[in-house]
């Protein structure tokens, strides 16, 4: 078993056909076919069944699937570690981000980390922060970004950015960046929010909670380009922080205003695998997410107060 058949083994695992794989890989098919059955004589196991639509991993084959991903990750960290000795930057970084922060700052970090750095391969990941802890948690991310959960083991975090929430509605609704409406105005307004198991929800169901009023939630989404979508019809209202709306406020599709008593705010963190080597083009990743995000709250499109 070599490298090369780990990688091909996986191109045929991911697309379920030999084909296919054959296809991407620009190798003959019953050649791509052989280096399956010897992995397969190797192993002495089956690791796919085969069937008219194709090829199904089997137990075996989901086995190898996962440890085939990390060696193959373990193998271009190394690579990564052994050339920052030559103070050279390449391999690949893995982020993950919640949604709404990936839709804040990923492009702008890509563009400007890849400007300087072309021969690292990015990998940006948006989901949950239960998810994005197990991916940190298991090596599978370098970095994440997260909503401050509390204590959380096997990483290492540190304070990014304290994010402002504002009121987000129809460009009718007139709200003002310059004028704050009271949290107690709320229940008062038909709102569009991220389902109960929503961080965002929870955070603003426990403060009407707190003030003895009930929030009337008209649609549930959990996407944030369903939220803008719905909001922009003049459907309700919502709560977001103002870099995922900066553009759309600035074109007039929707309005926002920020609340206070209390104002709503967000802690994030900048959380690093110990899973995972650090490599250099990490921890310059690292570097480049922190002043990315400042330049961002300097220029007034992500409203918050900066912690490092």
């Amino acid at each position: 078993m070599d490298l090369r058949q780990l990688r091909t083994f996986l191109h045929v695992a991911e697309l379920g056909s030999l084909s296919h794989a054959a296809e991407r890989l620009h190798i003959a098919q019953p050649a791509l076919g052989r280096q399956i059955r010897l992995l397969e004589e190797d192993l002495g196991v089956a690791l796919f069944t085969r069937h008219g639509r194709g090829m199904a991993l089997t137990s075996a084959g989901r086995i190898l699937t996962d440890r085939a991903t990390a060696i193959l990750r373990l193998v271009e960290d190394t690579r990564a570690q052994v050339s920052a000795e030559l103070d050279t930057v390449r391999g690949t970084v893995c982020l993950g981000v919640p949604p709404t922060v990936g839709e804040v700052i990923a492009g702008r970090l890509a563009e400007r980390f890849l400007r300087d750095y072309p021969e690292v391969a990015l990998r940006i990941v948006p989901s949950f922060s239960g998810y994005l802890l197990d991916m940190i948690q298991s090596g599978e991310a370098d970095l994440a970004v997260m909503y401050e959960t509390g204590a959380t083991v096997h990483v290492r975090t540190e304070p990014l950015i304290e994010e402002t929430l504002y009121l987000v509605g129809p460009p009718a609704a007139a709200l003002n960046i310059g004028a704050p409406l009271a949290f107690r105005s709320l229940a008062d307004l038909p709102m569009i929010l991220p389902g109960p198991r929503h961080g965002l929800r929870k955070l603003l169901e426990a403060e009407a909670r707190s003030r003895d009023i009930a929030l009337r939630v008209l649609v549930e989404a959990d996407a944030l380009q369903t939220l803008k979508e719905l909001v922009a019809r003049g459907l309700g209202y919502t709560v977001l922080p103002l870099a995922v709306v900066h553009a759309d406020v600035q074109a007039g599709t929707l309005c926002a205003g920020p609340i206070m008593g209390p104002a709503l705010t967000r802690k994030m963190v900048l959380t690093r695998s110990l899973a995972r080597p650090e490599t250099n083009a990490a921890r310059i990743f690292a570097s480049t997410l922190k002043a990315e995000t400042a330049d961002m709250v300097r220029e007034g499109i992500w409203q918050g107060q900066l912690l490092f």
